[in-house]
């Protein structure tokens, strides 16, 4: 049975539940260079296993950006099929409906439940609506994409109709993270992700925003469980997550970490030292 995210995140009490995302610090650590993790449900899981118990994770998150992005760089037909038309949504349908990733990321999940779905909760982690209608044209024709409210709503149903297939698993929640470069204009924007958050709810799935952006003031719509904003941000006063990566190896380093009655998000640098990642982390925990 999957753990419920919202009530696991908001009952760390002192100190705070820490959601880490390691993932490109991990593969640098412990791959070669550009190797690929999801070859088979086998090697993911070797790897996963791996960098999750290097950082002690307190949250299972499956990068599902990452996923595909070896999937297009690896299988030759992947670009083709999803580039040369006129709308900019096909791009991203064709890579969501692909049975490969799909498949892949299904079996990771049933065995990351089997590892950890009864204690820890499993999320996925996926561009934005408008971010990976951007990203999936971007990559397969070399081009810009404009998101605006008709494409991102059709990229919203896409996305609703992948989430659909891992219904089955110990999925705990889904979040959406927005590209700093590609901000919603507003909180209300937001409301144009509907078919997900439909799912997610018909499923009983926590779903949640990361906001990148430190200039936002957003109010998200009821039906987003959790926002992850960074620390000092006016969203940040608002949300259940306060990111601290920066208060930890940014402009703002060795400043006192503020009070939540949330969780912390934070994202460990790729080139960051292992002995110096582990001392933060041991701290932070207390």
């Amino acid at each position: 049975m999957a753990v419920d995210l919202t009530s696991y995140l908001a009952a760390g009490g002192e100190p705070p539940r820490l959601w880490i995302n390691f993932n490109d610090y991990t593969k640098k650590l412990l791959l070669g260079k550009d190797e690929n993790p999801w070859t088979t449900p086998a090697s993911y899981m070797s790897f996963y296993g791996q960098a999750h118990g290097l950082v002690k994770a307190q949250v299972v998150v499956l990068d599902v950006w990452d996923l595909f992005q070896h999937w297009m760089k690896e299988d030759a037909d992947a670009l083709p099929s999803m580039a040369g038309k006129r709308r900019v949504t096909v791009a991203l349908k064709t890579m969501l409906e692909a049975f490969a990733p799909r498949e892949l990321l299904a079996e990771v999940i049933t065995a990351l439940g089997n590892n950890y779905g009864s204690s820890t909760p499993m999320v996925l982690v996926i561009p934005s609506p408008r971010s990976l209608l951007v990203k999936a044209h971007q990559a397969a024709n070399g081009e810009a994409a404009e998101p605006d409210e008709m494409n991102v709503d059709t990229a919203a149903m896409y996305m609703a109709d992948f989430l659909r297939y891992f219904s089955e698993t110990d999925l705990s929640g889904v979040m959406l993270v927005e590209d700093p470069e590609l901000m919603p204009a507003n909180g209300e924007e937001l409301s144009w992700y509907q078919p997900i958050y439909n799912v997610a709810k018909h499923y009983r799935w926590s779903v949640g925003v990361y906001l990148p952006s430190a200039d936002t003031d957003y109010d998200v719509p009821a039906d987003i469980n959790f926002a992850i904003a960074p620390a000092g941000s006016p969203t940040a006063a608002k949300s259940k997550g306060i990111e601290i990566t920066d208060m930890l190896w940014g402009d703002k380093a060795g400043e006192a970490l503020p009070a939540t009655n949330g969780f912390y998000y934070l994202t460990i640098p790729a080139d960051a030292k292992p002995e110096e990642v582990l001392d933060t982390l041991a701290t932070i925990k207390g």
